[in-house]
């Protein structure tokens, strides 16, 4: 039993070592509805969150409208920015509650000057992240980021913490799965 689970941990790490998150232009242009775009960070993310069920649902995303975490939709229509706002909701909200995710989204959207270039920086961490999480449990050397700026401090700890949360829950529910 235990041999099925080092496979399937194997195979995750390598995936997630070489995951990809889209970067704001590879994002649609078109606006989306929202059971678009629940299908869509569906397909983004549930790879990443093995295991998680509703990963998105029509509910958060209204409550997130109501929250101020993301902009209200435009004509019941979702963009890139509130496509951008939820991959980062949806990651975070492993980690922190709602008012410190909409906390740190402000504070990085301003230390970066756009929503754009903050976004971006959010992939690029959180795919260092996961690929260091990865060479962890691949047993393999972990790369070495460059210093982050301290106005980066922040984005990058999540990246870290989100990585580390990420790849030791995976290992839980593969134990269980080949319990059951």
């Amino acid at each position: 039993m235990q041999e099925p689970m080092e496979t399937q941990l194997k195979e995750w790490a390598q995936y997630v070592g070489h995951f990809q998150l889209p970067r704001w232009e590879q994002l649609p242009e078109l606006e989306l509805y929202m059971d678009q775009v629940i299908v869509l960070m569906e397909k983004i993310l549930s790879g990443l969150l093995y295991g998680k069920k509703n990963l998105l649902t029509p509910a958060m995303v209204n409550n997130y409208v109501k929250l101020g975490l993301i902009p209200k939709p435009i004509k019941k229509k979702y963009g890139r920015r509130h496509l951008a706002y939820l991959v980062v909701i949806t990651l975070l909200k492993e980690l922190f509650a709602i008012g410190e995710i909409k906390a740190a989204i402000q504070m990085q959207t301003q230390r970066e000057g756009s929503g754009q270039a903050a976004y971006d920086l959010f992939c690029a961490e959180i795919e260092f992240a996961l690929a260091a999480a990865s060479a962890e449990m691949l047993g393999e050397n972990q790369p070495s980021p460059a210093p982050a700026q301290p106005e980066n401090r922040l984005l990058r700890m999540a990246a870290w913490a989100f990585a580390c949360r990420t790849a030791a829950n995976q290992e839980v529910v593969l134990h269980r799965e080949n319990q059951e």
